[in-house]
């Protein structure tokens, strides 16, 4: 089922005349609103590049739920009915980034918005230059200012996010911020489609340790430079280095710590000196906005800097940059009381706050959460400890990364990648019985009229996103034909499969312009990825993981479409491909063109196994002995114990997760419950949530790693049946 269309009753998109295309330029929309007793108010909004709303000061949400180039997503706040008569604003916080992202798409910035009062709008947002008296309605409508506390020049967050964030909460709003609204370019209004977001408040558990912080300024030559932090590129939007105003990445450098008190004590509120620091514990990785309730003795610099983990082996090692991030979000105080927020999300077990200049009282620290709603799956019949501790840190992960897309990871990308969707969707429908995000998720790809900076038939590697370096993964859009199998085998929706046909089909005919004489795919191009491990270096010229992969990609076609051609030809690439790379013993990952002939690399890695037995190109029958190695010999301590050194290890993703899942078909769920001790249990132990790699050098909260929920429900059910 495709989304249904969304209209306004009178509101209009408008942003401030003539800087709908300007950088990381933030307004702020007010709204006075006289509530009246027992009447029910509703706020429906959609922007671009995102809102984040609020009703006096209680806070109401962030969105819109993001959507396909030219089609936005509406939001339905509902306010309740007003418990009395009294004065009020509705306020929205608007951020137009402008930017190329995976996280946000570079199109022009806009709000539009209108607050309904037993269903009558009662105020909407218009262009200034209609005068109250041409208006037929007498509707009001919303001001708008700059957000001027908001630092616009700052460096980007990362490569695949937006921009940092920084403060200067000395800056007011007045008269000179005010904008001249007018009637922005938007686009075609869609349902949100998905649950609203979790916003709940969760504070720290304790206050692990403190410290001097001594601050000198970095030497320009020891400046973080990088793909992000840098001068604008062709393919690559951001302010010159010499306009920045801050670059909080360069004064977080600057720091040199000193623990006084390495002691954990519990949470309370607490003073922070001058030139000191503090490190708190959330206990476990959550993602949200930064909220903070505190105040200055006088000028005050806080910066908060976050991390998944500690690193170095210190109690205060909250290393920012641990991901190549600018992790940390700065605010300038004036002396007095100061209630803040971030106002993107951030994801952390320990937040770093350092304080320069004043001494600072903490009366409170939050994150206030955006995450997937409260799940109640629970493991009933598997009572071992170390288990459930692993589902719990499953369901968190999959919370995190599943809001409005499925994302993999909630920190450093925020992005909607293909291949890993296929896992997390799976997660979805065991912990919701629903595919509502996996529906939103498949459609935004089908909703452009074509991908710019991409080839023609080519799928993005995530979406929504901009991709202006003309980098595509071909495998990742071979896994949107498989996940689309898969989803309609879950939903039964003929009419979003059907909508899905021109995609496909273009994909197709894509592959075919790469075919060798043997009906292999031959030197794929951009960015050809098998998983993160030695086998993303043999994926030229003929790679065997991707044809399996291919075979199933054109056999999920043949099925969703009727075409008894294409599963013949699926077939017979599965049984070439089989064929061509089984060296009598293990399957060979890859065989350049030599002469004119296919010549066998002769490496053999661990995922290439368990792509040929997750796709069908073996099994038990068919390789009687490799089955039993993969089954007994491999697996998380392998390498440990020495055994086949040749065969280069599989990482998380997705080698050794084909291996579980395989291995759960198979039905040896001791095995696979084994497998999941000694992969995912260290991972759960220290920050509650799943990593994208084996060990904690990348992300430490990961999508797709949501999937071990999968089985371990599934060897739950078995339990309880066999009681």
């Amino acid at each position: 089922m495709l989304s249904k269309r969304e209209k306004f009753v009178k509101a209009v998109p408008v942003w401030a005349q003539g800087r709908n295309r300007e950088m990381n330029l933030s307004l702020v929309f007010t709204l006075p609103v006289e509530f009246k007793q027992g009447r029910k108010y509703e706020l429906a909004l959609t922007a671009s590049s995102v809102y984040m709303a609020f009703c006096g000061d209680e806070f109401l949400s962030v969105g819109p739920a993001r959507c396909g180039h030219g089609y936005y997503r509406v939001d339905r706040l509902d306010l309740g009915a007003a418990e009395a008569d009294r004065s009020g604003e509705v306020r929205i916080i608007v951020a137009g980034y402008n930017v190329n992202s995976f996280s946000y798409l570079d199109m022009p910035a806009f709000l539009c918005a209108e607050l309904t009062e037993d269903g009558n709008v009662i105020g909407c947002t218009g262009p200034s230059d209609i005068k109250e008296t041409d208006r037929a309605d007498n509707i009001p409508r919303f001001d708008a200012a700059v957000y001027t506390q908001r630092i616009q020049k700052i460096q980007r967050y990362s490569f695949q996010r937006t921009f940092a964030e920084a403060y200067d909460m000395r800056r007011m709003q007045g008269e000179a911020d005010r904008v001249t609204l007018a009637e922005a370019e938007a686009g075609v209004f869609l349902e949100r489609g998905v649950p609203e977001a979790d916003h709940s408040i969760v504070e720290p558990q304790w206050i692990s340790c403190r410290g001097a912080a001594h601050y000198r300024p970095v030497a320009e030559e020891q400046r973080i430079l990088n793909r992000y932090i840098s001068d604008p590129r062709d393919n690559f939007k951001c302010y010159p280095l010499a306009e920045l105003e801050v670059c909080t990445a360069w004064e977080a450098q600057g720091f040199e710590y000193t623990v006084s008190e390495p002691g954990r004590e519990p949470f309370a509120p607490t003073q922070i000196r001058k030139n000191s620091f503090a490190v708190l514990d959330m206990g476990r990785e959550f993602t949200g906005m930064i909220g903070l309730e505190c105040e200055a003795d006088s000028l005050t610099e806080l910066y908060v800097l976050e991390s998944e983990i500690l690193t170095g082996g210190r109690p205060d090692g909250v290393d920012f940059y641990r991901l190549g991030d600018s992790d940390l979000v700065k605010w300038i105080l004036p002396a007095g009381k100061h209630r803040l927020l971030s106002f993107e999300p951030y994801s952390f077990r320990y937040a770093k706050l350092v304080v320069r200049g004043g001494n600072l009282k903490l009366s409170k620290f939050y994150v206030r959460r955006y995450s997937y709603g409260k799940i109640e799956k629970t493991l009933s019949a598997d009572t071992d400890p170390e288990i459930r501790q692993i589902f719990d840190a499953a369901v968190e992960t999959f919370r995190q990364n599943a809001v409005d897309i499925f994302m993999d990871c909630p920190s450093r990308e925020r992005a909607g990648w293909l291949c890993d969707s296929y896992f997390t969707s799976r997660t979805e429908r065991c912990l919701t019985g629903e595919s509502r995000i996996e529906r939103n998720f498949l459609e935004n790809f089908l909703l452009p009229d074509h991908f710019e900076f991409i080839p023609e038939g080519m799928l993005p590697m995530c979406y929504p996103s901009d991709h202006n370096d003309h980098v595509f993964i071909p495998t990742w859009a071979m896994w949107f034909v498989v996940e689309l199998g898969e989803y309609f085998e879950r939903t039964g929706d003929r009419e979003l499969v059907d909508r899905a046909r021109a995609r496909v089909d273009g994909l197709i005919r894509y592959f075919e312009g790469f075919e060798n004489e043997f009906g292999l795919l031959e030197k794929l191009e951009s960015w050809v990825f098998i998983e993160w491990s030695r086998s993303n270096e043999l994926v030229q010229d003929v790679n065997f993981p991707l044809n399996f992969l291919y075979s199933r990609m054109l056999y999920t076609a043949a099925e969703l479409y009727g075409d008894n051609e294409l599963h013949g030809k699926a077939d017979k690439l599965l049984r070439t491909a089989s064929a061509m790379s089984f060296t009598g013993k293990f399957f060979c990952d890859n065989a350049y063109r030599r002469g004119g002939r296919l010549v066998l690399s002769g490496e053999c890695t661990e995922s290439c196994q368990y792509y040929a037995f997750y796709f069908g190109a073996a099994d038990e029958t068919t390789h009687p002995e490799l089955y039993n190695i993969l089954v007994n010999e491999f697996g998380p301590d392998r390498e440990a114990a020495g055994t086949y050194k040749e065969i280069a290890p599989a990482n998380a993703f997705i080698g050794n997760y084909l291996r579980l899942d395989w291995l759960m078909r198979q039905g040896l769920h001791d095995k696979v419950r084994d497998n999941i001790r000694g992969y995912f249990g260290e991972m759960a132990r220290k920050t509650g949530t799943l990593w994208e790699l084996m060990r904690s050098v990348a992300s430490c909260n990961h999508g797709f790693a949501s999937h071990v929920a999968v089985w371990l429900a599934e060897m739950d059910a078995a339990r309880r049946r066999s009681r």
